[in-house]
C-alpha cells in the first residue's frame, strides 16, 4: 500500500501507465517497471489520473494497486559464443535504429521499426537491460551500450514502442522534481 503521489501516471489510449516512481522510496524499488499498466486501485478500475486521485483522496493511508506487467513490451534474450562478438544492434540514445543482417540480434528475430503503437509502425526504445531499468530520459548511447555489453555472453533487453516511451518521458519531464521519479541509468 503506497500513496499515489509516489508514482507518475500517464493517460494513454484510455489506460493509465506508470512512467516513473519515487526512487527515494525504498519500498518501491524493484517492484515497478516503466510501462506497467495500472488496472485498478483498491479494487476499483481506473482509466484516468483524475479517477486515481479521487480514489486516493478516499484512502489517504495508501492504496492497493493492480498492475499488468509491461503489456506493450517485448523481451529479447541474446547469447553470443565469444565475449567480443558484437550483438549487431545500432542504438542511438535509448532507441534501436538498426539491426545488422545476420547478427546475433537479427538471428533472435529483433527487427528495427517492427514495434506498433496506435496501429502504426515505430522504432523500439530500450527500457530495461539485464533486469535493470534504463532511464527513459537517457540521452547517452554509451550508457545503454555499456549496460548491454556488461554481460559476458548473455544479455536480456526489454523494448517498448518508442512513441509510447516518448509520451511517458515528455509527461514525466513536466512534473516538478521529475528527477526523483526516473530510474538511474
Amino acid at each position: 500500500r503506497h500513496a499515489i503521489g509516489n508514482f507518475h501516471l500517464v493517460e494513454v489510449a484510455s489506460s493509465l501507465w506508470i512512467a516513473g516512481w519515487n526512487q527515494r522510496e525504498p519500498a518501491l524499488l524493484g517492484k515497478f517497471h516503466v510501462g506497467d499498466q495500472l488496472l485498478s486501485l483498491n479494487g476499483q478500475p481506473v482509466t484516468t489520473v483524475a479517477e486515481a486521485f479521487s480514489i486516493m483522496d478516499m484512502t489517504p493511508s495508501g492504496v492497493e494497486l493492480l498492475l499488468k506487467r509491461l503489456p506493450m513490451a517485448v523481451e529479447y534474450k541474446l547469447h553470443r559464443k565469444d565475449e567480443g562478438e558484437p550483438w549487431g544492434m545500432q542504438i542511438r540514445q535509448n532507441r534501436l535504429v538498426d539491426v545488422i543482417h545476420g547478427s546475433i540480434a537479427w538471428q533472435s528475430g529483433l527487427q528495427p521499426f517492427s514495434a506498433q503503437f496506435r496501429g502504426e509502425p515505430c522504432a523500439w526504445a530500450i527500457t530495461q537491460v539485464n533486469s535493470v531499468p534504463v532511464s527513459i530520459l537517457c540521452r547517452s548511447t554509451d550508457v545503454i551500450l555499456n549496460k548491454i555489453d556488461s554481460q559476458t555472453k548473455d544479455t536480456s533487453i526489454i523494448f517498448q514502442p518508442s512513441e509510447f516511451v516518448t509520451i511517458l518521458s515528455e509527461s514525466l519531464r513536466e512534473q516538478p522534481h521529475y528527477e526523483d521519479f526516473v530510474a538511474r541509468s
